[in-house]
């Protein structure tokens, strides 16, 4: 289930919350002078979680590469069971501390995360990668509360975007 909440916050409120944490081509300056709308996007389903894409990328050998790579291949929180086993020494340990960290709340998992709205009802992960690709894994009933930022779909909003956006058009002279 997705829901999308009639509260809007602020780009204070997002930048209060989130600024420190995200550490991802967000475009900070960009994104107070242009004042892009949040959205508040609740997700409790593993559909929802597919959807969400994280700036860890995959080379065509099957390492991790940085987002410019010119082989990279984004991740979907669905491509986590099946690609945990790429992803460096670092990550995979701090996803299963998580994994069991969700295991022993006997509960339903609730926890906020802010996220770029793309193109097709996607969400791109500015932060909680981990605990997120940890949802992906585990069986855990979960809530988690998106801080959406639906901000312009080019690399200008978010450097990410280059895998994402369409091809621009040249303009022949």
């Amino acid at each position: 289930m997705t829901a999308r909440s009639p509260q809007t916050p602020s780009t204070a409120a997002f930048a209060a919350k989130f600024r420190d944490a995200i550490r991802v081509g967000f475009q900070w300056d960009r994104f107070f002078a242009e004042n892009w709308p949040v959205e508040l996007v609740t997700i409790e389903t593993r559909e929802a979680l597919g959807r969400c894409y994280m700036p860890w990328y995959i080379g065509v050998a099957g390492e991790e590469v940085a987002y410019d790579h010119p082989e990279a291949a984004p991740m979907s929180l669905a491509d986590v069971p099946k690609a945990v086993t790429l992803l460096n020494a670092e990550r995979r340990a701090d996803i299963s501390k998580y994994v069991d960290e969700f295991r022993a709340a006997n509960g339903v998992v609730e926890f906020e995360a802010p996220t770029y709205a793309m193109s097709g009802d996607r969400y791109f992960i500015l932060d909680c990668n981990h605990r997120l690709s940890a949802l992906a894994l585990s069986a855990e009933p979960f809530r988690v509360m998106l801080w959406n930022v639906c901000g312009p779909q080019d690399s200008g909003g978010l450097l990410d975007l280059i895998h994402f956006a369409p091809p621009q058009a040249v303009e022949k002279p």
